[in-house]
């Protein structure tokens, strides 16, 4: 595996592992708590990137390694919860277990993958002809956007004891 793939497979298993240190830390409170009406808690934050990981970057880097110029429909989260309903009492263990076992398998598969395999591609529906890097990159982004919102959850709550 070349230099710059290795450290992009390092960085998307290092990453989920950082995520779940952040998932944590947060109290029940700071979990559920939603940052306005519209906008999504930490947890459902969580539960969401569990099942990305788990159904759509797990499941694109098992098609690319099986499957000739496979086709992939964007992920969405709202359809998935239509038949899947998210559930607030879901404990917040069991999501980053989840969210883990996906991501080693995906960084497993990666790994193992042949230098052929990096040049496979498939079609998605929204971003066009993908490849394994794009995936992992695209998976590696996508935790580092939801690491840092977590963290800023963590930050804000520390200022406020900070300033009592």
């Amino acid at each position: 595996m070349k230099r710059q793939r290795k450290t992009l497979v390092d960085r998307l298993e290092q990453s989920g592992k950082e995520y779940a240190t952040y998932l944590l830390q947060h109290s029940v409170d700071e979990l559920l708590s939603k940052p306005s009406p519209t906008e999504w808690s930490i947890h459902q934050v969580a539960a969401h990137m569990r099942d990305t990981d788990q159904f759509a970057f797990l499941v694109r880097v098992e098609r690319l390694l099986k499957e000739n110029d496979p086709a992939f429909a964007n992920f969405d989260q709202d359809t998935y919860w239509a038949s899947h309903p998210y559930s607030p009492a879901e404990p917040i263990k069991k999501i980053v277990a989840d969210l883990l076992a996906a991501r080693r398998k995906m960084v497993r598969l990666i790994r193992a993958a042949p230098d052929a395999a990096w040049k496979r591609t498939g079609i998605h529906s929204a971003y066009g002809k993908v490849s394994l890097d794009w995936v992992a990159m695209h998976c590696y982004h996508h935790t580092l956007e939801h690491t840092a919102q977590s963290g800023y959850v963590l930050e804000k709550e520390l200022l406020k004891s900070l300033n009592r």
